[in-house]
């Protein structure tokens, strides 16, 4: 049996703010026991790139797709937390959600009954994308909640600005919550003992404690606006059955609509193909990094797009005229 509640560890942000690679760093770095550690990753998509990133050998990873846990997975995020907590072999459990989701309903839903003293949400970790906040897509009223309840903002991409934008965004930060320590970080590096100790923020207590937070807000009127968004953003998985020319494989991307605001996945070079590549771009932001040996064994070569009203006819046309060798009919 647990002697204490199972410390949660929450780490939220937009899509492509770096949420993923900060907790690889973290992974990389922490002097917490790995085998001691569960991770929990919720994309939006129906294929779990996440999760794959972060495959690691004693690590307890679990996966939640098909929907953000703030509405659509919220049962398989409470039943996921209930039988971790259930045992006693670990002694932290993150929680990275995807980027359209609603860090209050999620406070809510790990406030369910049967998680009352078995848990305790240590801190929320909002990373935001420094060179695009706030964010140029529809999900901005998403972004703000995020902030408003971090108790921990990581400024991430600060390569991309200078000085005076760092000084602009952070101003910006603290208009919407003035409380939360602010770290200005790229690629996600930072000292792995500041993401995981307690946290301060006044959002965040113990199942059964009073909170500051309205627990009786409107649900109805949160959730179809949630939904909302939802039904605007939607996802495509392409997978890709053969290696790709590097040269058609940048004309696909370039073609891409506007509408396509986060593309990611796993790829193969026609000029490397025993080589495994991670693929990520965000807006005009493109990243493609050979993937470290070890983690390559079970992941599915492929592309998932998400955008709000994806026309999905459109880019699969786009992948047959760039990549119609590569792509799995």
């Amino acid at each position: 049996m647990r002697s204490q509640p199972l410390p949660l560890l929450i780490l939220t942000g937009f899509l492509g703010s770096g949420k993923t690679t900060t907790l690889a760093h973290w992974l990389k770095n922490t002097t917490v026991p790995l085998k001691r550690t569960a991770i929990i990753i919720n994309d939006f998509g129906s294929v779990n790139v996440d999760a794959a990133l972060l495959a690691r050998r004693q690590l307890e990873l679990r996966s939640i797709t098909g929907g953000c846990v703030c509405c659509q997975s919220f049962e398989d995020l409470v039943a996921q937390v209930r039988a971790l907590a259930d045992n006693p072999d670990f002694d932290l459990v993150w929680i990275e959600t995807s980027g359209l989701a609603d860090p209050e309903e999620v406070l809510d839903h790990l406030s369910a009954p049967e998680l009352h003293n078995r848990t305790i949400i240590r801190r929320l970790v909002l990373v935001i994308d420094s060179s695009d906040y706030p964010c140029s897509w529809r999900g901005r009223a998403v972004q703000e909640e995020q902030v408003r309840y971090a108790d921990l903002i990581l400024l991430n991409k600060t390569d991309r600005i200078d000085d005076k934008t760092r000084q602009r965004v952070e101003i910006a930060l603290r208009q919407v919550n003035p409380e939360a320590q602010i770290v200005a970080t790229h690629h996600g590096e930072i000292m792995p003992d500041l993401l995981s100790r307690e946290g301060r923020a006044k959002h965040h207590h113990e199942h059964g404690e009073a909170c500051d937070h309205d627990h009786d807000h409107n649900h109805d009127h949160t959730h179809h606006e949630h939904a909302e968004l939802n039904h605007a953003a939607s996802t495509l998985f392409l997978p890709l059955s053969a290696p790709v020319e590097p040269t058609a494989f940048k004309s696909f991307l370039g073609a891409l609509p506007p509408s396509v605001f986060r593309a990611k996945g796993f790829v193969r070079l026609a000029d490397s193909p025993n080589e495994l590549h991670t693929f990520q771009q965000v807006r005009d932001q493109t990243e493609l990094l050979l993937l470290p040996l070890g983690n390559e064994t079970e992941i599915t070569t492929g592309l998932v797009f998400i955008g709000p009203n994806l026309d999905e006819k459109q880019i699969r046309e786009l992948a047959e005229a760039h990549l119609a060798a590569s792509v799995q009919n």
